[in-house]
């Protein structure tokens, strides 16, 4: 069996947003306080996304933070796909997924679903398109709106199915203070730059969290490994059933290993803390049938 180690473990860990909004769209703050707000924060990357916008970030470049120039593309009604990494405007409207998430790659961005439960999308439907990299597993707005901005089921509905995407958490802010700097993602990469941010999001190399923290990630003699702040559970999910694999609890876990099963197509990890927020690893895919 080969795991695959999405993991580089480079020495930087970059902490940025991939969705929010400004007064370019429907949020309510300009966008030069929306970017010192996170930067304030000590986020090191920001991804602008207001709707149908594309919102060149350039100009707010600086050696401790990076704007990554995006656009929130409307497909239809409440079906947003978020363009990660743009070089200019995708054309919204075109009630056409797969168009649009070529549109993005054409311009070798990245394609994000947008919270799939607050547009009513379902599973079924994104394993019908392909070339999109993630899905957001929790888009914070939408849990202020509607209480379901969670997409971890979604998600895992995805993999399960062979759908091999990542999870990434996401403000989607309009109104700062009360929903900014709420989850995010920490990108592992040798330098800050956007081509770099983009690349290791790209090839899964980041976490997604609304505090926890992942330190390293190792795959050793056919067993994952990870390290992470203190934490108060650390859980091993595998895609087989809606339960851990593993589940470990204590008063300050720092370390955990977990020993994939035969038939498991996947493993991801969780880790909570004493204040019950999460991080969640991005998915160790699993080849049953490598042979070295």
């Amino acid at each position: 069996m080969k795991i695959r180690n999405p993991y580089r473990n480079f020495s930087r860990w970059f902490r940025g947003n991939t969705h929010a909004h400004s007064t370019l769209s429907d949020g309510e703050w300009p966008l030069d306080k929306v970017v010192g707000y996170y930067r304030d924060r000590g986020y090191a990357f920001l991804a602008m996304t207001d709707h149908d916008v594309f919102t060149d970030l350039s100009a707010f470049a600086a050696p401790d933070f990076v704007g990554i120039s995006s656009d929130e593309v409307t497909v239809r009604g409440r079906e947003h796909i978020v363009g990660l990494n743009l070089k200019g405007a995708v054309a919204p409207f075109s009630n056409d997924h797969q168009r649009t998430i070529d549109d993005i790659g054409a311009q070798g961005g990245l394609a994000v679903l947008a919270h799939p439960n607050w547009s009513w999308l379902t599973a079924t439907q994104a394993l019908g398109w392909h070339g999109y990299h993630a899905v957001e597993i929790l888009n914070v707005v939408c849990n202020y709106l509607e209480y379901n901005g969670f997409a971890l089921e979604w998600w895992d509905a995805l993999l399960r199915r062979g759908h091999r995407v990542w999870g990434i958490a996401a403000d989607d802010a309009h109104r700062i203070p009360y929903q900014g700097a709420k989850a995010w993602i920490t990108v592992n990469a040798e330098v800050l730059t956007a081509e770099a941010l983009t690349e290791n999001i790209r090839t899964g190399n980041f976490y997604a969290s609304t505090g926890p923290q992942f330190e390293r990630f190792e795959v050793a003699s056919q067993t994952i490994k990870v390290w992470c702040s203190p934490a108060v559970e650390i859980r091993f999910l595998n895609g087989a059933s809606n339960n851990p694999g593993l589940r470990l609890r204590g008063e300050a876990l720092t370390q955990a290993e977990y020993r994939p099963r035969a038939g498991e197509a996947y493993v991801r990890v969780e880790v909570v803390d004493a204040q019950m927020q999460t991080a969640w690893s991005q998915p160790f895919f699993l080849d049953p049938d490598w042979r070295p």
